[in-house]
């Protein structure tokens, strides 16, 4: 090729990619990667202002020192880096890269872990079961067709009865008329004579059947072949009316001001928390100002009135929890005369979980047993360290103690107190907060949203404060009654001393209003 005057054209020499080049290529892929760190760790703000400052620092000072370790010319040649410090720079660059990526990636599982925990708890009402004897030659619902039903006939399960008859109506493709019967004893005792060949009942009952001698082998003796999950959705899509959840109860500042907040542990093992009895009922009252933390313990056998019943008819605490959280959380409101801002409920499966993330629990065990409720676990007298098993099983235990249910739950609070002093005094948690999280992932949920639980956090990480942890369960004597939820039949209930129930709702207004608790005050 020739230019105008006739000469062949000169070709502009090719650039070469120079170490100069390769080494803004280096830093400004630090720069992204340590930008993105940074904005998940920012945007997650859960990390005082200091700790943002000083990673702020830290990350600058990396990209001026790689600059240097990058650009610097030799004082022996005066000519840029040699092969071994290119080679350094390289590795150094990717390790920063790296780090900076996966402390991006863990911020950001941590903030959408959160969020499926605080955003919302779940619609799920109710799951409705059908059951029929061991031995029966059905294996799924579409064997039943013809079959003879029988379901609860009360106005608190009217709703969820009839969805589930609904649907098992369309998957039969023909009318289900259930008989209706007012108890899950009555209910039970059909199926077991044979009068029923199959019952839909709310599978919260299945427990509480278990309770009455005559049915206590209604797990074995029974088998679940279908299930209705009740959602809000299908309510509605049934004419229904969704139940109102709990009245907004948040505080305005929950670094600032006083809550409490009600521990439900769920009677299930299933790795997704639906509604069933509450087998844990402890008031976790706590004041931020002062540091101070109060745990209030109500056996499961507390007879106290069920606020679903229009009468104010009584009924274990345990058995509120089938109702839903809510129904809970007022009949212990209507107990103390205090107001509960929040909840968080945890099934046995989720405990387990939680505990072997956290690397165990130490607590101090007053006195040494063996559990006669889960064969095989011995406890020692003294400072003791629990594994996920080994502490639900401790938790669990009554049998071995002249006092029952009441050293259980006692037993119960030196747990959370474990596990209160293993979240501010050690590092385990922050370190495994999104396995923790995503561990428990449909086995945890809490009413508090992820802004208030990240705000916490971040006082904790501020002040590194000690927190002054007392305990108190409140105590009754035994009895027999019929309860709103298994009428017709009598069981063991626990009969509110009152004295007790007023020292806690003393307790309580003592923490609130800013006062500090001594062992004194709650022997």
């Amino acid at each position: 090729m020739k230019n105008k005057k006739g000469d062949a054209s000169v070709q502009k020499p090719k650039k070469k990619f120079t170490w100069k080049t390769f080494g803004i290529c280096l830093l400004i892929a630090q720069g992204l990667c340590e930008g993105f760190a940074l904005a998940e760790i920012t945007w997650l703000d859960m990390l005082p202002f200091k700790y943002l400052v000083v990673i702020n620092i830290v990350l600058a000072a990396l990209m001026a020192l790689m600059a240097i370790v990058i650009f610097r010319k030799s004082k022996k040649t005066g000519k840029g880096p040699g092969i071994g410090r290119k080679i350094i720079s390289v590795i150094l660059v990717l390790a920063i890269c790296t780090g900076s990526l996966y402390a991006g990636m863990f911020a950001m599982k941590v903030r959408k872990t959160l969020a499926n925990v605080t955003g919302n708890q779940t619609d799920v009402r109710a799951v409705i079961g059908v059951y029929v004897l061991a031995d029966d030659p059905a294996q799924t619902i579409n064997d039943c067709a013809g079959y003879s039903f029988g379901a609860m006939n009360t106005e608190s399960d009217f709703e969820y009865t009839t969805c589930a008859v609904n649907e098992i109506s369309g998957v039969l493709k023909t009318p289900v008329v259930p008989t209706g019967f007012d108890t899950p004893d009555d209910l039970a005792g059909a199926l077991y004579s044979g009068t029923l060949q199959a019952i839909i009942m709310n599978e919260s009952y299945a427990t509480i059947v278990e309770d009455n001698e005559a049915y206590i082998d209604f797990a074995t003796r029974t088998r679940l072949i279908y299930e209705c999950v009740i959602t809000d959705d299908v309510l509605i899509a049934n004419g229904f009316s969704p139940k109102g959840d709990m009245d907004a109860a948040a505080v305005g500042d929950i670094t600032a001001e006083p809550f409490i907040l009600y521990i439900s542990g769920s009677d299930t093992r299933s790795k997704i928390l639906n509604v069933s009895r509450s087998d844990v009922n402890i008031l976790m009252v706590v004041n931020p100002q002062t540091k101070q933390i109060l745990l209030i313990n109500t056996p499961r056998d507390y007879f106290i009135p069920n606020p679903e019943s229009s009468s104010g008819a009584k009924d274990k605490l345990t058995h509120l929890g089938i109702y839903g959280v809510e129904c809970s959380i007022k009949g212990l409101e209507n107990l103390y005369d205090c107001q509960i801002n929040y909840y968080g409920q945890l099934n046995f499966t989720g405990f387990e979980t939680l505990i072997n993330d956290l690397g165990g629990v130490t607590i101090d065990n007053p006195v040494a047993f063996s559990s006669k409720n889960v064969p095989g676990y011995s406890y020692s007298q003294g400072e003791i360290t629990l594994m996920g098993d080994e502490a639900l099983a401790y938790a669990r235990e009554r049998y071995a103690f002249a006092s029952g249910d009441n050293m259980r739950g006692q037993n119960q609070m030196r747990i959370i107190t474990g596990v209160i002093n293993k979240l501010t005094h050690s590092s385990s948690f922050l370190t495994n907060y999104a396995s923790i999280m995503d561990d428990m992932s449909g086995m945890f949920v809490t009413s508090m949203d992820s802004d208030e639980i990240e705000e916490l956090v971040k006082m904790q990480l501020g002040d590194m404060a000690d927190w002054n942890t007392k305990s108190y369960a409140v105590t009754g004597t035994g009895g027999s009654e019929i309860t709103y939820s298994m009428k017709g039949t009598k069981l063991y209930v626990m009969y509110p001393d009152e004295d007790s129930v007023a020292k806690a709702q003393q307790l309580i207004d003592k923490v609130i209003e800013g006062g500090i608790l001594t062992d004194e005050d709650v022997a």
